[in-house]
């Protein structure tokens, strides 16, 4: 393996390979590869073995609804549920009805807005009122829809593991909690809880504290951002949220900062980041962004100058920006490292008060602390970097003081809220062998998951859109959580539960939110209109956190030495970092299929993690991809697959969390290894001595990132900021079709021509708009064996790219829908005119005809049809169909399926227009559903025949070109290329079809 990654980088190095790759396979050009292209259909000549029927099952039964099980019923706007059958006059059936209400992570909100059809909820989007979320979401909100409908949901209350009641359960409750109130005022008694942002639940408990005040209240928050705040209490001597005025910055720079990805944080952030990057600009200017840290994530795909250096080396690196911020001098004068710093910090120096330095939760609270200070320095902030009092409440306890009080005997009572400690406890904690000494656990979830297993009782949580509730965004924004439809199952919310526990008479959630926002002595009139604007609008206006002053950060303290590394021997000493799973998230989210079966946006693998190690350590180890390792420290250990990662840092590995679920017939049983065995307590991102070991197993991973190759073309195209020169001819080669009807010269020129334009620069591979169009367009997951052969049914892609070499690579993503081609190859391949034009320039599908020849996708030079080989949405009863978009055929066995620039709303948009006097379709009516989930508004869809809509002034652009448009498809689907500083345009000469501004 050594001499194989060699030669790769020797390839790269001298220019031999491709200018932009995919995978290590495409820069090896590999015999394994090239047969891969070869074959249009991988796999194709052998059938599937048929799943087996549990698996089938469980991946059936996660993929569709089950809310046929309860009566379709809409909230009247506070309690009560009308039966379907009893139709409110607001309801026209079949027409859509929206609510705004919130979707959550990590208790944080982001303003959404629920579309509903006859009482089910269908599809999420984003609230473009919210002032945090401006109408973005991302994927998990997109796919939180699926987990209302999930039938592995906890559905009845269960004691010991037998059915049971919440009258019972108030019955059992009820003496207890009146004793431990009239003794000690509640000691012995614990609750545990995820982050709190809602203030109506803050209150709940503070109430709750006052009536047992020996109570002691916990936090498990396995991917929070404790270290965020210790960083701003070491630094300015007390927690505080830092929020960012990238509108105000010249440069940015990056030092393991998460600022673009998953998270509470990313929706809002990334709408701020490309906005001020598309005023700079305007300006001519590039809001450039240096990126350096130990593990590529987004925010390193989105850097112009990004830099992989390990943990150790950012601690150095900071200390030597911070030196020269204060007029001294660095320790590190040569290397890679001591040349992006130099670079960084002149680009900073040179605008004080207008730099911003940022770092991640997982930074760790030193390196953070440090950067407080460089920004005081540099006189960044109270400009650039701003600072509110935290978003969630502080007041609890951690996660390892609870584990302690347990192995004490301390602990009588548990009450543990949404939340998995056993699951999702550091390993160190030894939570399990704690919790067995309570006498009584009581654990509320949506599922029986890993903690529910070792509890008395387990109580069923209601799903956030079936609940009453609130919480805060980011920016602090009071956001509401409102009910779209009748509970499904029979389940309460956190506070709703709370109340059954404490209250001389429960509460329902309406109640309890209706106590707690009604200002005392207020009207009945005065609060049912005000709490209607509150319905309407789903949030609290002007609730947004102010800005609070800080004085000067502390000095720093010396830091210990850490110790050197061990020699090599055996096995290979390495540091260990943690990371949440771009799709599961802390693993909370992996009973839903749609994520399971999305993509990560780096490695492109589904179905289960990887362990990411570094092309350096790949090739001194001799690892191939998919070998299986083992990391073991402290005496704990976990074994998963290789995946060598351009741009990590030598010597470090990434696991990342969320798999390794034991929850026996639900669908995340068994998938990946559980990292959360490693971590520990103390320093929860980074583990910084553990054994790496090769185990002689192979068990690669499921990928996509191979699947849709297309090669020898200039696919990513960059232009040099404040370039006016066009970045792709706009003279069309000649041909010997017809005219298309709705191009220049068309026979129906008063029609309209539909059309998309994607802007690369602000696309940062968040893939909000795969999972999107997933939920609009009935699209079923496959499986992961059905992946592995290549029969994925996604409609819509991101391709990502790698420009440079292995180690410090640049990253491009490219969305790649159906390009809707005027010229369409795909039309003249298929025999039966199942793929056609219409006058309006759509390439649509007629499934009815389509016998499955599959010729069309081998004339597509883009690879953006699916052939569904099995019936992936059949048989299935029809309780389990109620997610399904009405609007939206369900596909049969046997026929190709692609993008159709969601056709379904180009209709609804035309009949709107024809309601009044039939004028035109306004600019913006018409939203697809991958352009309405960008949280940085990438992409733009509309009439290029309007001269005035926004995506005929995107196709004009000069950074505007059409993917494979030298082979005369003349592509509607066209994009924006990449800004780039002008010395980062490369020579073109390479390549003969490359276009005026740069190709990579």
């Amino acid at each position: 393996m050594s001499d194989h990654i060699g030669a790769l980088r020797a390839r790269l190095a001298a220019g031999d390979g491709p200018a932009f790759w995919r995978s290590l396979d495409a820069v090896a050009d590999s015999p394994e590869f090239r047969a891969f292209l070869d074959t249009e259909y991988p796999a194709a000549a052998r059938l599937a073995a048929a799943p087996d029927r549990r698996g089938f099952l469980k991946l059936m039964a996660a993929s569709f609804a089950m809310s046929g099980l309860a009566a379709c019923g809409q909230p009247d706007g506070r309690t009560q549920e009308i039966p379907y059958v009893r139709q409110p006059e607001r309801i026209v059936p079949g027409a859509p009805l929206a609510y705004a209400s919130a979707a959550l992570i990590d208790g944080f909100a982001n303003g959404i807005t629920v579309t509903t059809r006859n009482g089910r909820p269908l599809k999420i989007e984003g609230n473009a009122e919210h002032p945090w979320s401006r109408g973005g979401t991302d994927v998990f909100g997109q796919a939180s829809v699926l987990g209302l409908y999930d039938p592995f949901r906890l559905q009845t209350p269960q004691a010991l593991g037998r059915p049971s009641s919440w009258q019972a359960f108030r019955a059992a409750m009820t003496g207890r909690f009146a004793a431990l109130k009239a003794g000690d005022g509640g000691r012995g008694l614990r609750l545990l809880t995820g982050p709190v942002t809602s203030p109506s639940l803050a209150a709940q408990i503070a109430a709750m504290r006052r009536d047992f005040p020996e109570m002691r209240w916990h936090v498990s928050a396995p991917t929070g951002r404790e270290a965020l705040y210790e960083g701003a209490r070491l630094a300015h001597g007390r927690p505080l949220e830092t929020r960012w005025r990238f509108d105000r910055a010249q440069v940015l720079v990056s030092l393991d900062g998460d600022m673009l990805d998953p998270g509470p944080g990313q929706v809002g952030q990334a709408r701020d980041w490309v906005e001020a990057r598309r005023k700079a600009a305007a300006e001519g200017r590039l809001l450039a962004l240096h990126h350096a840290s130990p593990s590529p994530n987004l925010t390193s795909a989105k850097a112009d100058s990004p830099l992989a250096l390990s943990s150790d080396g950012l601690d150095r690196l900071v200390r030597d920006l911070l030196a020269e911020a204060g007029g001294g001098t660095a320790e590190e004068r040569s290397g890679p490292a001591a040349a992006w710093r130099q670079k960084a910090f002149a680009a900073l120096n040179a605008a004080r008060g207008s730099g911003l330095v940022l770092a991640g939760a997982q930074a760790g609270p030193e390196l953070l602390a440090q950067v407080h200070r460089l920004n005081a320095a540099l006189g960044n902030t109270g400009r650039t970097v701003f600072h509110t009092a935290p978003v969630p409440v502080l007041e609890p306890e951690p996660l390892a003081a609870l584990a302690e009080a347990m192995r004490r005997g301390e602990v009588q009572v548990l009450v543990m809220l949404d939340v998995n400690p056993v699951y999702d406890a550091p390993g160190d904690l030894g939570f399990l062998e704690a919790l067995a000494r309570v006498p009584l656990k009581i654990h509320a979830g949506l599922y029986q998951d890993e903690t529910a297993f070792h509890c008395d009782w387990n109580l069923p949580l209601a799903h956030p859109l079936e609940a009453w509730g609130d919480a805060r965004s980011l920016d602090g924004t009071v956001t509401l959580i409102q009910p779209t439809i009748r509970p499904l199952y029979d389940g309460r919310s956190v506070p709703e539960i709370l109340s059954i526990l404490t209250d001389a008479e429960a509460k329902d959630g309406a109640a309890l939110l209706d106590a707690h926002w009604r200002r005392p002595g207020e009207g009945e009139a005065a609060w049912t209109t005000r709490r209607e604007a509150f319905l309407q609008a789903g949030f609290l206006a002007d609730t947004a956190l102010p800005p609070e002053p800080v004085g000067v950060p502390v000095p720093a303290t010396v830091a210990p030495s850490r110790p050197a590394p061990s020699p090599a021997g055996p096995a290979r000493r390495v540091e260990v970092l943690f990371r949440p799973d771009a799709g599961v998230w802390d693993g909370s989210l992996a009973n839903l299929a749609w994520l399971q079966e999305l993509p990560k946006p780096l490695t492109k693998v589904v179905w289960g993690n990887v362990i990411a190690v570094s092309p350096v350590l790949a090739e001194r180890e001799e690892l191939r991809q998919g070998d299986v390792v083992t990391l073991e420290a402290e005496g704990r250990r976990i074994e998963g697959p290789v995946w060598i990662q351009p741009g990590q840092a030598e010597d470090t590995v990434t696991v990342s969390l969320g798999y390794g679920r034991k929850i026996p017939e639900q669908l995340a049983d068994g998938l990946g290894y559980d990292a959360y065995r490693l971590r520990r307590s103390a320093t929860p991102w980074r583990l910084t001595e553990a054994t790496l070991a090769a185990t002689g197993r192979k068990a690669p991973p499921v990928t996509t990132q191979n699947h849709g190759t297309m090669e020898g073309h200039d696919f990513v195209r960059v232009q040099a900021v404040g370039s006016a020169a066009p970045v792709a001819s706009r003279e069309a080669p000649p041909s010997l079709y017809p005219p298309a009807p709705t191009s220049p010269g068309g026979r129906y020129g008063h029609e309209r021509a539909w059309g998309m334009v994607i802007d690369l620069d602000a696309c940062i591979g968040c893939n909000a708009c795969v999972t999107a169009c997933q939920s609009e367009n009935n699209i079923p997951v496959v499986g992961q064996e059905e992946v592995r052969l290549g029969r994925w049914l996604h409609w819509l892609r991101i391709d990502r790219y790698y420009e440079g070499g292995l180690d410090d690579p640049k990253t491009h993503f490219m969305p790649v829908p159906c390009m809707h081609c005027e010229q369409a190859p795909c039309e003249v391949g298929c025999p039966v005119e199942a793929t056609v034009h219409d006058r309006e320039g759509l390439n649509l599908m007629v499934y009815n005809r389509c016998v499955g020849t599959r010729a069309c996708s081998s004339y597509c030079p883009y690879k953006v049809r699916r052939f569904n080989y099995l019936d992936y949405s059949g048989d299935t009863a029809p309780v389990q169909q109620q997610q399904r978009n009405p609007e939206v055929t369900v596909r049969a066995r046997g026929v190709m399926e692609k993008c159709t620039y969601c056709v379904q709303r180009i209709a609804a948009g035309r009949i709107d227009s024809t309601k009044g006097d039939h004028a035109p379709i306004p600019d913006g009516a018409v939203e697809t559903a991958c352009q309405g989930a960008c949280p940085t508004r990438a992409i733009t869809f509309g009439d290029l025949r309007d001269s005035g809509s926004r995506v005929a002034a995107a196709a004009a652009d000069p950074r505007n070109y059409g993917l494979l448009s030298e082979l005369n498809t003349r592509p509607r689907t066209t994009y924006l290329a990449r800004l780039v500083e002008q010395a980062s345009v490369k020579d073109s000469s390479r390549d003969p079809s490359a276009r005026p501004g740069g190709s990579l």
